[in-house]
């Protein structure tokens, strides 16, 4: 076979058949635009005539601009691109170094080792005071009536909170107009001590329509409630404001922080508070726990005299 001639029948063939497909594209342009294929590329228009044939150009832009956003200068003297310093506020992390942190027990968080102390702000509040509640009647003295009968016998009371006196009082008539308590009974008990010495108490009994009950008053020492506790705390800043609490879980609101009571020891007149607040505002709600006591008098120390040595004359 000639193998050399059948290729160059192929060839020309295939020049034959290209040369009519590109005719009849031509023609089928001519006659309707419609008809042509889409894979001819269209004739190049001019600016206007593009603008009259695709109007899609001739339309304004879609979506929104996006805002300027200034270019980083490198220029000297040109700051725009400062390293964070570990004390800034806004100071996360050292992109390229490892930091150190410690563990504050102040602030209660991990912070860098270099990181400037902050002090916290104080406390707050302080105890004046932690005791059972005192009834404040106490019975001074007593006098036998000029009749000799226990119904004329005469008292004396004082009121050791307003430090005011009641005497000549009697048994089933109030103290005053105004205050409502009445003495019920009266009796004299005669007690021994550890050392077996007598003493003798007197105690009366007592009708408080404010307290809503009836209790016992002597001559020797201001009657306690041992099932009560009274907590005078006060603020550090300002000692006019002041509350009283009485109970574990007790709690009150100053100042942005809540304070809640958390143990109370009135042996040692120490009272535990949690003080719960946001000191930085970035880290979020902390609670600090401060166990606080009565604060112990001042002794008054007397200067001391020297004796005073005679001039000689």
């Amino acid at each position: 076979m000639n193998t050399p001639r059948k290729d160059l029948i192929f060839i020309i063939a295939a020049g034959v058949l290209l040369t009519l497909a590109v005719t009849v594209a031509c023609l089928l342009d001519g006659i309707s635009p419609e008809l042509t294929p889409k894979w001819i590329k269209p004739i190049v228009l001019d600016e206007q005539a593009a603008g009259v044939q695709i109007p899609q150009l001739l339309a304004s832009p879609k979506g929104i601009e996006y805002p300027a956003t200034p270019r980083a200068s490198l220029l000297d003297n040109i700051k725009d691109w400062l390293s964070p310093e570990e004390n800034e506020d806004s100071w996360d992390y050292d992109l390229f170094t490892t930091i150190d942190v410690v563990w504050d027990p102040a602030t209660k968080d991990y912070v860098p080792s270099r990181r400037k102390i902050e002090p916290l702000p104080p406390f707050g509040v302080a105890l004046v005071n932690a005791e059972h509640p005192k009834y404040p009647y106490v019975l001074r003295s007593t006098m036998a009536g000029r009749s000799g009968k226990e119904e004329d016998r005469e008292f004396s009371i004082e009121n050791i909170a307003t430090k005011e006196y009641f005497d000549r009082c009697k048994i089933k008539k109030p103290l005053s107009a105004t205050v409502p308590i009445t003495p019920l009974s009266y009796k004299s008990v005669k007690e021994k001590d550890a050392e077996g010495f007598t003493s003798t108490r007197n105690v009366l009994r007592l009708d408080d329509k404010q307290l809503g009950q009836v209790v016992e008053i002597d001559d020797i020492k201001p009657l306690e409630f041992p099932n009560k506790t009274d907590l005078y705390l006060a603020s550090t800043s300002d000692p006019a404001d002041t509350w009283v609490l009485h109970a574990v879980g007790d709690k009150f609101t100053y100042k942005g922080a809540l304070y809640v009571v958390k143990g109370i020891d009135l042996d040692a007149k120490t009272v535990t508070v949690d003080k719960t607040f946001t000191p930085n505002p970035k880290k979020g709600r902390k609670t600090f726990t401060e166990a606080l006591t009565v604060a112990a008098p001042i002794p008054v120390v007397k200067p001391i005299s020297t004796p005073k040595t005679p001039l000689k004359k």
